[in-house]
């Protein structure tokens, strides 16, 4: 069964902003880098079973490579689903 996680993006300005959404809401190990390439490790060892939901990720609080690395994750991760959604709609990447 997967796990389903809901991480709001609406006040992630910066990168240190994004961190925080991502430890408030996912299961990050202890030792979580707040860097994008431990963010991808993550993905990539514990997401097999998980499907994330991203709210409100507009441009600048989800830009190119954030969207392309959660990409990575899922072609590297069997069973890894990600998606990002605004104003009622919603968008698998």
């Amino acid at each position: 069964m997967k796990k389903e996680f809901v991480v709001d993006l609406k006040d992630a300005k910066d990168s240190a902003a994004l961190h925080d959404a991502l430890q408030r809401s996912l299961p990050l190990p202890d030792c979580y880098g707040r860097n994008l390439d431990a963010f991808y490790d993550v993905l990539t060892e514990f997401g097999a079973d998980w499907r994330i939901v991203f709210l409100n990720a507009n441009a600048k609080r989800a830009g190119k490579t954030f969207k392309a690395l959660c990409r990575d994750a899922m072609a590297a991760t069997p069973g890894l689903e990600i998606a990002f959604k605004r104003q009622g709609a919603d968008k698998s990447i």
